[in-house]
């Protein structure tokens, strides 16, 4: 039973779709941290010269770090929320996420697994 099972997920091109879109996330995230690493730099300089950070540089770098939180909240399977350029750069309403999620749940079906393979979630939500 569980052979058919891992063959079931194998063969699921979802699972395939998932991977690819992982790997490309992962690029992402390296090329992204390599900009966090000017920003540090460039916002140093500026305490540096002037006393205090840059404020234009820092709201850019704290929608920098979301980003970087919604990339790895999907690698790590915590959200299956494709990060931007997938989804609105911005957004936080997941409404319609759900939705793709609940369809792509279906035609998955169990994948093996007790709950499904949806999250878990506190029992409070």
């Amino acid at each position: 039973m569980e052979q058919e099972a891992v063959k079931k997920n194998i063969s699921n091109k979802n699972q395939w779709l998932r991977i690819l879109y992982m790997v490309l996330f992962a690029v992402i995230l390296y090329l992204v941290m390599m900009l966090v690493t000017v920003v540090v730099i460039v916002q140093l300089l500026f305490s540096l010269f002037t006393g205090k950070p840059n404020q234009d540089i820092a709201d850019f770098a704290a929608d920098l770090s979301q980003y970087v939180y919604r990339i790895v909240a999907f690698l790590t399977y915590t959200e299956n929320r494709r990060p931007f350029p997938f989804n609105n750069w911005d957004e936080d309403d997941d409404s319609d996420d759900e939705a793709d999620y609940a369809r792509s749940v279906e035609e998955m079906g169990d994948a093996g697994q007790p709950e499904g393979d949806r999250p878990n979630k506190p029992d409070n939500q």
